[in-house]
């Protein structure tokens, strides 16, 4: 019977026994692997966010791959605290590891760092240096290179990235600390001054308006209280010439690199604008935190707990107008939420099957299906480019979802057809007496030429004996035999091309029979499938309100098409 594998696998040590052979079995076992290892992991919370578990299982795996590298090691117990902080000692798996250490279950302990130990340093300095000794456990912190078997183990050092940790926090709690007196002053203490503003620098930290931008700031609440969209209002200003909210600021910074390759107007800066507090004068902090000390950043914060200090600076827009556009704005994301329900009435939007096969004539941009409106069951196809933004593309056409397939579907049909049409008509034509003819012609000069290349073939093999009877010369021998691999190379071309053109007047004629095997397989298809497309689309490109269906397999039809028509010109000749 095969051994199991005991690896990544807690194992049960035996009560014991009057059993002679049990008690011999587990003496061999701790004789061979005298270090029973538990093994601890913690983590101070858990959520759906940060998928805490998944680092606890990677804390249990990394130890694994520690004691399946030792000899003298095996695996007993896994014991791991979730949603524990680590400042304090009374965890509920601690606590089973201890009393698993008292009843002789383990005596060794393996942590990934001291930190999942404990980060009271105090209480955790008790633990290693005298609870494991005084119950005679070896205790081992992989990535801080801490082992109590060692000697010399130092735990000063490990214990210092401890304290230095702390002091870090410490020092981002104060940073914090230095915000809110600043705010609490009106001063700005952001990275980035919003679009229409810039930063006092008389050490204030105020905001002032921003004269060379600030009348595009009011122009686009009026042009969204008029009743433009986000995206139509960005439209309109970069039309204009108006230079982007990042564009601008690296242009006012005299970054002209990074200038040229900041994005250009988008809805999302309009938006931005549009629900910024500080063009009426306020400043609200506290939106998102990132802070050391509780080891998150960028963590979006309750509106509740955010810290609106009022008119701190000059307003750019009027109260009336700001909330005015808040109406707007939330009629319109109310509005969009309604409209993304799922609709018994109204159908989905049809699944792409033309996929990486269309191109806009005039930017090369993809081709995308969208809808005319919300409630729409008619769909379009359109440049994605020219949807984002109109500069971007000057194909201004929609095209009509069915008619793209209609037309799809109708250029591989006739393909299909005239693969299959134009196939029999040329082996029908390849029937009559003149083409047997024909064909007949080509074979009696193939095997002439074939012949040649046997003559000349053997006319090379002697000419080593000619140059050893001493009738030529070395220097002769050497022009001969590549006169006659020229000679030989023009032929077998000659007989290439013969072999091609009687195989155009063969009864059974067929251009390609991969093609028309692939034909003769979708033949039967009455609906443009994905994998017809597929099997027969290399691209479709868009221009000026029409489309071009290009095929995979055009080269074919067109040649084809060519011996079709010289069959026709010959029996009318």
């Amino acid at each position: 019977m095969a051994r199991k594998s005991r690896k990544n696998t807690p194992i049960a040590v035996a009560e014991p026994t009057d059993n002679l052979t049990t008690k011999a079995v587990l003496s061999l076992d701790k004789e061979a692997k005298p270090y029973q290892v538990g093994i601890y992991a913690r983590l101070s919370f858990e959520s759906e966010a940060n998928k805490e578990r998944d680092t606890v299982d990677t804390q249990i795996a990394y130890i694994r791959e520690f004691i399946n590298g030792q000899d003298d090691m095996v695996e007993v117990c896994v014991y791991a605290d979730i949603s524990v902080t680590g400042t304090t000692f009374e965890r509920p798996e601690f606590d089973r590891m201890i009393h698993d250490i008292r009843a002789g279950k383990i005596n060794t302990v393996i942590t990934r760092d001291l930190s999942r130990l404990g980060r009271n340093y105090v209480e955790a300095g008790n633990y290693i240096e005298r609870v494991f000794p005084f119950l005679d456990v070896r205790y081992i912190a992989i990535t801080d290179d801490f082992d109590t078997a060692r000697p010399g183990t130092d735990l000063s050092v490990p214990f210092k990235n401890i304290v230095n940790e702390y002091y870090s926090k410490d020092l981002s709690k104060k940073v914090e600390t230095g915000k809110h007196s600043i705010w609490a002053q009106g001063g700005f203490s952001e990275g980035t001054p919003p679009y229409g503003y810039y930063r006092a620098t008389d050490g204030s930290r105020k905001l002032l308006i921003d004269e060379e931008v600030s009348d595009n700031v009011v122009r686009i609440f009026n042009m969204f209280l008029d009743g433009k969209g986000y995206a139509g209002i960005a439209k309109t200003l970069q039309y204009e010439g108006i230079l982007s909210p990042p564009k601008y600021r690296f242009y006012k910074s005299g970054k002209i690199e990074l200038a040229e390759k900041a994005r250009e107007w988008h809805y999302s800066h309009v938006k931005e604008i549009l629900q910024g507090e500080y063009y009426i004068g306020n400043i609200v902090h506290g939106k998102q935190r990132k802070a050391l000390d509780t080891g998150r950043k960028n963590v979006k914060t309750d509106a509740s707990t955010w810290q609106r200090i009022e008119n701190v600076h000059e307003p750019i827009i009027d109260k009336d107008t700001f909330y005015k556009t808040r109406e707007r704005m939330e009629h319109i994301k109310k509005k969009h939420l309604e409209a993304s329900k799922p609709k018994a009435d109204v159908p989905n939007k049809p699944d792409n099957i033309l996929v990486y096969k269309t191109k806009c004539a005039c930017c090369g941009g993809s081709v995308l299906i969208g809808r005319h409106h919300t409630y729409s069951e008619k769909f379009y196809y359109k440049c994605k480019n020219r949807r984002k933004l109109a500069r971007l593309c000057e194909n201004k056409y929609s095209y009509d979802y069915s008619e793209v397939m209609d037309s799809v579907f109708s250029v591989i049909r006739q393909h299909m057809s005239l693969c299959v049409e134009k196939t029999k008509f040329v082996q029908k034509m390849n029937s009559r007496k003149e083409n047997v003819l024909q064909y007949d012609i080509y074979t009696k000069q193939i095997a002439k030429l074939q012949n040649d290349v046997r003559r000349i073939t053997a006319n090379k093999s002697g000419l080593y004996e000619d140059y050893r009877e001493q009738l030529i010369t070395a220097e002769e021998l050497c022009q001969y035999q590549r006169e006659y691999e020229s000679r030989v190379n023009e032929i077998e071309a000659q007989i290439t091309e013969l072999l091609h053109r009687r195989s155009l007047y063969e009864k059974e004629f067929h251009i390609d029979e991969g093609w028309e095997e692939t034909v003769n397989k979708y033949m039967a298809k009455r609906k443009l499938t994905k994998e017809l497309v597929d099997a027969f689309v290399s691209e479709i490109v868009f221009y000026d309100g029409n489309i071009e269906v290009k095929l995979l397999y055009d080269d074919f039809l067109k040649e084809l098409l060519k011996v079709a028509e010289e069959r026709e010109v010959s029996s009318n000749g």
